[in-house]
């Protein structure tokens, strides 16, 4: 039992690494796009309030996963999308939030998938919910419900009201249950040809 423990947190732990990764290296694909401009000091968005909401947020979405491996690393990645912030701190004009966007999300799926077990498909939901539920949190907090949602088809902010939160929770919810349901579909096929 302690083994497991331990590959589930050495799992975790990788898994995060190379999506905070990720989501660092995304953002520098924003100082290429034509609608970038000076980007907002980062420090402001490092508070107990905004780490502990995002990663509620993304923990409440991902208990639907059933599995406290994948719950984890929703909530992890739900709050470590916010690492494409730290291109802020070298000073240059990029556009602001990139990795905050749907063409992120497929890379950090396909990246994740490919980098882990391409039939880890729990992990590839994983982070596909860690940004809808970040974006859910984004929105309800009030402060930031601007998104480059489109990037690179569409590169301005498309700003979402306060209550729209509630839509972003769900789509994360919905993801992983449907995840969840075909998983334990596909274990019953498996298990009954056995």
């Amino acid at each position: 039992m302690q083994q497991l423990w331990r590959n589930d947190a050495r799992y975790i732990i990788k898994t995060a690494l190379v999506f905070c990764a990720l989501s660092a290296a995304f953002s520098f694909v924003g100082m290429l796009l034509p609608e970038k401009g000076p980007l907002p000091n980062p420090s402001g968005a490092l508070n107990a309030r905004e780490i502990g909401g995002h990663i509620l947020w993304g923990l409440a979405a991902g208990a639907v996963f059933l599995n406290a491996r994948y719950v984890i690393i929703t909530g992890l990645f739900a709050v470590l999308i916010d690492s494409d912030h730290l291109i802020a701190l070298l000073h240059v004009d990029a556009l602001s939030r990139i990795s905050h966007s749907f063409a992120f999300s497929v890379i950090a799926v396909i990246t994740l998938m490919i980098s882990f077990g391409r039939r880890d498909v729990k992990l590839g939901a994983a982070a596909f919910v860690g940004v809808l539920s970040h974006l859910s949190y984004d929105t309800f907090a009030g402060e930031d419900g601007k998104f480059p949602l489109f990037v690179p088809f569409y590169n301005h902010q498309i700003t979402f009201p306060n209550i729209d939160w509630v839509y972003f929770e769900l789509a994360a919810v919905a993801v992983s249950g449907i995840v969840t349901i075909l998983a334990v579909r596909q274990s019953k096929k498996i298990q009954a040809s056995t």
